[in-house]
């Protein structure tokens, strides 16, 4: 098979590429070894950084890209590619949210997460799944593009001091396709515990680590690339989410489920007691937190009027962003690692817990609350608006540590096209999205603000399109 362009990935940065490339007059083929399109944005949150836009100026948020540049060289340190990031905040508003907004997707409204001055975590309109369906409806309407799902890319084939092609294997055996240029949009490495383990040296020798990767997220792309002697940068930057319990429904124990909508639950480590601001829940903070534990695990404690209103980032779980609350019930009925008790005594005999240490920790937790403190003088959590754990039952849901992205990656240039261990662009060859540290290498640095790792992937793909075309 012959094409302009070939895209190893149909996730959202290959088919943001795949559109750029082809409204600018290339053939494209795109391969990816899943049976439908999507990757990990599918079951991603879609939230999405984005300084400056329409809804923020409806809702009263003063927000501007200069701003959002200093909360993200502030948050990631040293080691944020500078340009990718001033690139991408600039654009933001063009290139991600009025650009989706002409294939349909919907914004529909704005959070505020840690590290940053201002609301910017653009929600979608059914998450992930919402932006993927749009992307995939005007890809699909494209007739310059074609698709090759179910193909697992083997190899990158050089010809003529370039890359030329790849090696694939598909449905019907052995395929080889050649073009002008190859985009790896393959995705990250946080299904592959083995990899996670290897680059994320730091994690406690013998924690348990649950994995939060789209399920093709297991690094084929990184060793593909890593047989071309290319660079790649930050690979130990591990993202890891702290609120996340085992998917029992998991046959190898390995996946996570990440568990939101649970302020006001109170953190407590194996000894009963809390250890932590429960409000700072990023990467940088709660996973810090979490993984200074011994061991690296913790029980977040509810009550029936919590419950009632979690939720979970899975398929499974919710329909786009819509709770599946029979299902939701079920699997804190269910799970071997979420406790129940009508009592906090009863809590605790069933999670493992010292029962005088916890009903010590939750009444003092009440009584702060009761005596209208405004700030937890321990922690320096925000009480206000926070309601005493009052009413059964009572639950118990094990966290563990959650390997969600990988900040690094294969190093590119300004054009996503791949460099070298000398510096040098290598002639051919593409990366975007989280093969490529979401954009570049690492646009983060070594540490993420929420929304920074779907918008970025989706830019960086539309980067290399045009680059490509």
């Amino acid at each position: 098979m012959k094409a302009d362009i070939l895209i190893v990935g149909a996730g959202g940065a290959g088919i943001a590429a795949a559109l750029e490339a082809a409204r600018r007059g290339a053939q494209v083929l795109i391969l990816d070894p899943g049976a439908e399109a999507g990757g990990t944005a599918r079951g991603a949150g879609g939230g999405t950084f984005i300084a400056g836009s329409p809804l923020q100026d409806r809702l009263g948020i003063l927000d501007s890209p200069a701003q959002a540049l200093d909360d993200w060289l502030a948050w990631g340190g040293e080691t944020v590619d500078v340009e990718w990031a001033r690139r991408y905040v600039e654009a933001s508003v063009g290139d991600l949210y009025a650009w989706l907004a002409t294939l349909g997707v919907e914004w529909v409204r704005v959070d505020w997460h840690e590290g940053n001055r201002v609301p910017r975590w653009h929600a979608p309109r059914d998450g992930g799944l919402g932006v993927i369906r749009a992307l995939e409806r005007a890809a699909r309407a494209e007739p310059r593009i074609g698709w090759c799902l179910r193909t697992r890319v083997t190899d990158l084939v050089a010809a003529g001091g370039r890359v030329a092609g790849v090696l694939a294997k598909g449905p019907e055996g052995p395929v080889e396709c050649w073009a002008g240029a190859v985009l790896m949009a393959s995705g990250g490495f946080t299904n592959n515990l083995e990899m996670v383990r290897r680059h994320a040296a730091h994690l406690p020798p013998g924690s348990r680590i649950l994995l939060g990767g789209g399920e093709g997220a297991r690094g084929d792309g990184h060793a593909l690339l890593a047989r071309m002697d290319v660079q790649f940068v930050n690979m130990d930057a591990v993202w890891m989410y702290p609120y996340a319990t085992p998917d029992y429904q998991d046959p190898a124990g390995l996946r996570g489920l990440v568990c939101r909508g649970l302020e006001g639950d109170v953190w407590v480590n194996q000894q009963g007691h809390r250890f932590h601001n429960e409000d700072q829940r990023g990467g940088a903070t709660g996973a810090a937190a979490l993984l200074q534990q011994r061991p690296a695990t913790c029980w977040c404690i509810i009550d029936a009027r919590i419950a009632a209103r979690y939720h979970v980032a899975h398929p499974r779980y919710r329909h786009g962003t819509t709770p599946l609350r029979d299902r939701l019930q079920q699997l804190l009925d269910e799970s071997p690692f979420i406790a129940r008790g009508d009592t906090l005594e009863a809590l605790a005999a069933a999670a493992g817990l010292d029962g005088g240490t916890l009903r010590e920790t939750i009444t003092a937790h009440n009584r702060m609350i009761a005596t209208g403190l405004e700030v937890d003088p321990d922690f320096g959590r925000s009480l206000r608006g926070v309601e005493p754990l009052t009413e059964p039952p009572f639950y118990a849901i094990q966290f563990f540590p959650l390997a969600r992205k990988n900040l690094g990656g294969v190093r590119t240039d300004l054009d996503c096209q791949v460099l070298d261990r000398q510096q040098r662009p290598v002639p051919g060859l593409f990366a975007a999205g989280e093969v490529a540290g979401m954009a570049g290498g690492r646009i983060n640095g070594r540490a993420a603000l929420e929304g920074t790792m779907f918008g970025p992937s989706l830019f960086s793909g539309r980067v290399a399109g045009r680059s490509m075309a």
